[in-house]
């Protein structure tokens, strides 16, 4: 007998130890489709979109009762309406980098859209393989804080063209189905296969929880709804340094702004977080001329949920183009009507009006043949400006009284070379046949005196050479008298800067 009650208890405590697994508490949790975004990315207007961006969250329920959430596996497939075409005319894929899961092996697979599809009552699904076997102990822990672990962000993209917005926004299948506690059939939860299945590794056992779980989409009604407001989409001819403009909301805690460069968004130039809900606006300078850009602009609401606006493109303009023609005086030689060489000017664009302030300035080289150099001016708008040229041992010169009309995306053309009228209160100096800004204010303080000529003279003394030096106001890489010749006339009638 007692033979019989020690097999007896030996076999009930190896059935409890088979049955310890299944004993175990499941992990009970939400899974949602959140975050929707809607984008235009070939212009074709509020009416219609190509693209749409979506998160997977899944968040752990009941960790007081089950203990942590070890993810092991997980496949996800929606019911959606029918769209126009076939699936080859349209793309879904993950976004790289967009999952939280600690190990990234367990990022689902092979997403794809199928259409038709004989398993769905719309004839149509996206369909998310799971990802590869983890084995206990190696799956990421899922999350207990609100929205839950993000698992990874899908996009689903018309590949030519666009589809109607309404398409877009009411997406999915819509009503009530299958087993859980879901709140939408977009979710395919059931028979026939394949379906949504989510796997915990309850013990050292990987586990079918799916009907552990709520299965919603959340459209996000209650979440922040950023507008973009300034600069307008599509608009063009913006400068390089630009405030963006967009409109508080009522449930945004702070704002995320992202500045990208191509239309999928993927290449992100700048993101930068508004710790408030005040500010609605973000200046950026330095922008690329001639570029077209792609903003947008987050609400993020108290749970940590963030919402993106659609996406707004612009083009930055191209800016004021002035090709200017100037000669300083020591370098040119009338008799082969060149320069000794090529050299750099900077010329300020300056405000017709008293106090004449200067409104942006550019660098460019002065070809030695033709006495041209390219300027652009990238935050210059449109109008009326006077022309001051500046070098480096050259008398700075304005442009005539009145200034000078300039206009965006165009060329403007000065010629200083062809009168002294064309410097403003005609302060050139006629050398041959062209007309020449006067050299030899060496110290740059606006006038020709004896402050400069004995500059020139101590470096005469010694026979300094080198490049570009400020007392070689001929360019032949050293002072000498001839450059002493060049300022006299220049120092004795005391020339000076002319200006309004």
């Amino acid at each position: 007998m007692k033979r019989l009650f020690i097999a007896f208890f030996l076999f009930l405590s190896y059935l409890l130890s088979l049955n310890v697994a299944s004993a175990q508490t499941q992990p009970t949790f939400n899974l949602t489709a959140k975050n929707f975004v809607y984008t235009d990315s070939i212009g074709t207007g509020g009416a219609a979109y190509d693209a749409m961006t979506f998160d997977i969250y899944i968040q752990h329920t009941n960790a007081g009762a089950s203990g942590p959430f070890e993810y092991a596996l997980g496949q996800y497939h929606f019911i959606i309406k029918s769209l126009p075409g076939v699936s080859a005319d349209y793309t879904f894929y993950i976004v790289p980098g967009s999952t939280q899961f600690t190990n990234t092996l367990a990022t689902p697979r092979s997403p794809t859209f199928v259409m038709p599809d004989a398993t769905s009552q719309t004839g149509a699904s996206l369909r998310v393989n799971s990802n590869t076997v983890l084995g206990a102990g190696n799956g990421p822990i899922i999350t207990t804080t609100f929205p839950g672990t993000r698992i990874c962000t899908f996009r689903f993209k018309k590949i030519v063209g666009s589809i109607s917005s309404g398409v877009y926004t009411d997406f999915f299948q819509s009503g009530t189905s299958g087993y859980g506690n879901n709140t939408s059939s977009a979710w395919k939860l059931a028979l026939p296969t394949p379906f949504t299945k989510i796997f915990a590794y309850v013990g050292t056992s990987s586990t079918d929880i799916s009907m552990q779980g709520t299965y919603t989409v959340d459209y996000n009604p209650n979440s922040p709804s950023v507008s973009l407001n300034s600069p307008p989409d599509n608009s063009i001819d913006n400068p390089p340094s630009i405030n963006f403009i967009w409109k508080k909301d009522t449930v945004s805690v702070n704002y995320i702004f992202q500045l990208f460069s191509d239309s999928l968004l993927t290449n992100n130039i700048l993101t930068d977080t508004i710790h408030n809900n005040t500010d609605t606006f973000k200046t950026v300078n330095g922008l690329t001329l001639n570029t077209k850009y792609f903003w947008r602009v987050g609400g993020k609401n108290s749970n940590g949920v963030v919402t993106y606006s659609s996406a707004w493109k612009f083009t930055t303009t191209l800016g004021i183009t002035l090709n200017l023609k100037i000669i300083p005086e020591g370098l040119y030689f009338s008799l082969f009507n060149q320069l000794a060489r090529r050299d750099t000017f900077t010329v300020y664009l300056r405000n017709t009006a008293s106090p004449y302030l200067k409104v942006d300035s550019a660098k460019s080289v002065v070809d030695s043949v033709n006495f041209t150099g390219s300027f652009t001016f990238p935050n210059a708008p449109a109008g009326t400006y006077y022309i001051a040229a500046k070098h480096f041992n050259t008398l700075e010169t304005w442009s005539k009284a009145g200034g000078a009309a300039m206009i965006l995306n165009d060329v403007t053309s000065y010629d200083f070379t062809t009168a002294a009228s064309q410097a403003y209160g005609s302060n050139q100096k006629l050398k041959g046949s062209k007309y020449c800004a006067y050299s030899g204010d060496v110290n740059q303080d606006g006038i020709t005196d004896a402050s400069d000529l004995i500059k020139v003279y101590n470096d005469s003394y010694t026979g300094l050479t080198g490049s570009y030096l400020k007392t070689d106001l001929n360019g032949d890489n050293i002072t000498d008298v001839t450059d002493l010749g060049v300022l006299d006339n220049n120092v004795y009638s005391g020339i000076f800067i002319a200006r309004p």
